[in-house]
């Protein structure tokens, strides 16, 4: 009799207990966050960017990023100033963080700083700056993030941007750390920094850091008319190699650090591979290459899972110009265009955050592909010299120094090395 009874129990069991690894089945596969950048500088200070979120929402995105844009009035300028126009005011970014909040996304906030004439004046760029008195300028840019980062606090913001393709300041990463020190103080989510595409190497301090940003505008067959799609994707493997490379040069005692891609994006214009970041450029329309350039940038990055976020850049400029986009458009904006299915598809790709973790050997085997770049540049180009993290790296790991070595030893050399000035 009692046996009877415990058979019927563990069937009227069954169901619940099904359901129950249902819901943790669930609840664990979280999709990998994906979604947009938004820029909120639509030259309304108070600009209700509801519309932009409704959209952006809607293309099955679970995130978004949130630029703000400040100035300095030159790259020798001590002081950072609101944008009289562009930059949101505070209210206003109280509101669109309440905004996406209630739309389900997940946010981050990305305060970025560009010159005051850098639309005209190619000379100076937020990665070049030269402040008049550093210790002044490093003042003013923790008080700046301080305050920034209190309304993300208060805002319900995931991840904070300490900075972007801040390249000068690398020499200072202990300025770096203490200004991270400051906003933890105040702010209790994930701090990040981006690092542009070719200022890894000189990047120390993401130690400090929760997560690693990077903007990924890397040129792709740039001596080509049209890159093919095994150019392409080679080319975003090798963007996977960084950031893996990166993961394993700040590891902790979790683990590998955590990386995002903070910014990728193609405007829709011919060579568009060859310098993807060039928001100044004239050449005409060139809708499919764009949707070519992401379909292979998405191709790879499915396969990324150990990213912690992708966002692409960028929703659309000139906001009060609708519609954003369409067929015409030569900007970043993928609305109206071959790319937007493109992109809504990324999107719904099954993959999960912290599913698969960071397996060691594609970390291991990014690390050493770094290793082995380095050394063919130095190989092939008179002015070329190993990073300090590189030589740090090896006199840790020789392993993986003769393994680098080995595997550049196997290639034929060059018949000279490439003088300086005349690379290609």
């Amino acid at each position: 009799m009692i046996r009877r009874i415990l058979i019927l129990i563990a069937i009227l069991a069954l169901p619940l207990t099904l359901l129950f690894v249902r819901r943790m089945r669930r609840k664990a596969l979280v999709p990998q966050p994906r979604g947009m950048v938004l820029g909120l500088y639509a030259g309304v200070p108070d600009y209700d960017y509801h519309e932009e979120l409704d959209r952006i929402a809607e293309t099955g995105a679970t995130c978004v990023s949130l630029q703000a844009i400040y100035r300095m009035d030159t790259g020798h300028s001590n002081e950072i100033h609101r944008h009289p126009t562009s930059s949101p005011t505070e209210e206003s970014l109280r509101r669109t963080f309440h905004q996406a909040h209630v739309r389900g996304l997940r946010m981050m906030f990305f305060p970025t700083i560009n010159m005051r004439d850098e639309a005209e004046n190619a000379d100076w760029w937020r990665g070049n700056i030269a402040p008049d008195d550093w210790d002044l300028w490093w003042k003013n840019y923790t008080a700046f993030n301080v305050r920034l980062a209190t309304l993300a606090q208060e805002g319900g913001v995931e991840w904070y941007s300490l900075g972007t393709e801040m390249a000068s300041t690398h020499a200072f990463p202990e300025r770096w750390r203490a200004l991270a020190s400051e906003v933890r103080k105040v702010y209790k989510g994930k701090l990040i920094y981006s690092v542009n595409f070719d200022s890894h190497d000189s990047f120390t301090f993401g130690d400090c850091l929760d997560v690693i940003g990077i903007n990924t505008y890397d040129p792709i067959a740039k001596y080509d008319e049209y890159p093919s799609a095994d150019q392409i994707r080679d080319a975003w493997w090798w963007i996977v190699y960084k950031a893996r490379t990166l993961s394993a040069r700040f590891a902790g005692p979790r683990g590998p650090k955590p990386v995002m891609i903070t910014e990728v994006g193609y405007p829709s214009v011919a060579h568009a591979h060859v310098g993807p970041w060039d928001f100044r450029t004239g050449k005409p329309l060139d809708l499919a290459l764009q949707n070519q350039l992401l379909k292979g940038a998405f191709g790879v990055l499915r396969h990324w899972s150990d990213g912690d976020a992708v966002f692409y850049y960028l929703y659309g400029e000139n906001l009060n110009q609708k519609p954003i986009g369409g067929p015409l458009d030569r900007t970043y904006a993928v609305w109206g265009k071959p790319a937007e299915a493109t992109l809504r598809t990324y999107f719904k790709e099954p993959i999960w955050e912290g599913h698969i973790p960071p397996r060691a050997e594609n970390i291991h085997e990014a690390v050493v592909q770094s290793l082995v770049s380095w050394h063919r540049k130095v190989r092939d180009y008179e002015d070329a010299e190993l990073p300090p993290w590189v030589l740090d790296w090896e006199a840790s790991r020789p392993a993986d120094a003769a393994e680098a070595r080995a595997i550049l030893a196997k290639e034929p050399a060059p018949a000279r090395r490439v003088p300086k000035g005349e690379e290609r």
